[in-house]
């Protein structure tokens, strides 16, 4: 995508208000709400572009489709409700190091924190 769509600005605008990490067809959805005849290879299409400008990032959890949240700059932990299945993401509040020591050979580049538990709209 080489320039602003209005679908674009549509799909960034959903992830940005979503609060936590929504996947593709959350986020298709919310912006079908907004606009019906946006098509999910769209929303496909820009989350690419968005994640290779940087404005978006993937979030994994294993076994579960991959969610995207607005890059913000901004450090996170992300919390997994067992009952929903929803991710959300908090304020980063632990330390910029890894919890355990590497062995010898192996370099970190990065870590990532995830709770598990129950969700307030859950409980």
């Amino acid at each position: 995508m080489k320039r602003n769509t209005q679908q674009g600005s549509l799909i960034l605008e959903v992830i940005k208000s979503a609060k936590r990490p929504l996947t593709p067809l959350e986020i298709h959805q919310r912006a079908s709400n907004m606009y019906p005849r946006i098509g999910i290879a769209t929303t496909y299409r820009h989350l690419k572009a968005l994640a290779e400008k940087n404005r978006v990032v993937g979030v994994d959890y294993p076994g579960q489709p991959p969610r995207y949240e607005w890059a913000d700059g901004e450090d996170k932990v992300h919390f997994a409700c067992r009952s929903c299945d929803k991710l959300f993401a908090l304020k980063d509040t632990t330390e910029d190091i890894p919890p355990a020591k590497v062995p010898k050979g192996f370099t970190v580049q990065g870590f990532e924190v995830m709770l598990y538990g129950v969700c307030p709209e859950c409980e």
